[in-house]
């Protein structure tokens, strides 16, 4: 009688959006060894400090003299044209929009932007190094109204530098681009029954009959994918002013709205009005890069399909790697608030007033 494989759907589901990577361990490697690795192959003597990570290993390099770096030791399983396509990325932000608060790439001595190494556990790993961008997180400071338009306008500056740019690592599909959020059902149906999750189920039949269909319509190009409040920094002194946005790893080829939603879903959680709070980026986006009406209508229910996504994935994969569920789970306490503040508004409501923000008659 021949073997009998039982699969779980949400096991599939998120497998066939995260490859490999989703049962692949993060590199093991200290901070003697990353020390070397910088020393080696960038001519860099640098005490090295590990940083929190999901799924790779990064080191915060601080030498004697001179600027820190971060040396950033992918995932064995994450496949380099990934790597190559964020490093292209960010070097064509240079070349673009130099002033903007990003990561510069470090070439190896040698010349290369990224390399292919063998790490301490007998796995290979592609081995980069950016710039160190000072400053502090705003998941520790909080947002101002004056941020919080300064996110906006950072952001929109940021996707009007990428706008022409393409890579064959584009076009990935990743379970946080929320063009795919159906995907999540699977992975729904492994959490607790409750009122949320009625609400998560309610919103998804909304999303497949009416959001979805309108996607494939809408401007398309390469955007960041997540403005969350730990991947960007501010001076402390003058806490008004983006001063670095950080994370490439979940860029991807998507509609353009998606990358002002994702950002916006992190506001939802803020002061005592989720709509204002949304409604600020939305309108300082606007100001700089100008949304189609097509777009500010389908965005309410983006952000909300950003919301269930931080929720559905970080529940189901906390589960999972227990021992990493603090980092993985740090938005997702945010995201339900954001949910009960946000999605329980009205939907004709909340679009009006997205309109009006980007000064935009709620009817045609």
């Amino acid at each position: 009688m021949s073997d009998i494989t039982i699969t779980d759907p949400a096991e599939e589901s998120a497998r066939a959006a995260l490859g490999d990577m989703l049962h692949s361990p993060a590199p093991v490697i200290d901070a003697a060894a990353a020390a070397r690795i910088v020393s080696r192959h960038y001519g860099i003597r640098a005490a090295a400090h590990p940083l929190a990570c999901e799924r790779d290993a990064n080191f915060q390099m601080v030498p004697a003299q001179g600027k820190g770096c971060i040396l950033k030791v992918s995932n064995p399983a994450e496949p380099a044209v990934s790597i190559q396509f964020q490093n292209q990325a960010l070097l064509w932000l240079e070349r673009r929009d130099p002033g903007l608060p990003v990561p510069k790439v470090v070439p190896a001595l040698d010349g290369r932007s990224e390399f292919l190494l063998e790490m301490p556990d007998g796995r290979s790993s592609m081995v980069r190094l950016l710039t160190w961008l000072d400053g502090v997180p705003v998941a520790r400071i909080g947002v101002s109204p004056a941020l919080r338009r300064d996110l906006g306008r950072t952001l929109a500056r940021l996707g009007a530098a990428l706008v022409d740019f393409d890579h064959p690592g584009a076009s990935h599909a990743i379970l946080w681009d929320i063009k795919h959020a159906l995907r999540l059902r699977p992975l729904l149906a492994s959490l607790p029954r409750d009122a949320l999750k009625s609400q998560l189920l309610a919103e998804l039949d909304h999303f497949d009959a009416e959001v979805a269909p309108l996607l494939p319509g809408l401007r398309q190009q390469v955007v960041h994918n997540d403005l969350n409040l730990h991947n960007v920094l501010l001076n402390p002194d003058d806490p008004d002013r983006v001063t670095g946005v950080l994370d490439f790893g979940d860029m991807v080829k998507t509609p353009l709205v998606i990358d002002l939603a994702v950002a916006a879903s992190y506001q939802t959680h803020l002061g005592d009005d989720a709509l204002a709070s949304a409604c600020e980026i939305v309108g300082a986006y606007h100001g700089v890069r100008p949304l189609e009406r097509r777009e500010v209508a389908l965005l309410r229910d983006l952000i909300v399909a950003r919301l269930m996504t931080s929720i559905v994935i970080t529940e189901w994969r906390a589960a999972r790697y227990p021992q990493n569920a603090a980092y993985i789970l740090r938005n997702n306490g945010p995201a339900r608030i954001g949910m009960a503040r946000f999605a329980s508004l009205p939907r004709e409501t909340t679009t009006a007033a997205l309109l009006a923000a980007c000064q935009m008659e709620s009817t045609p």
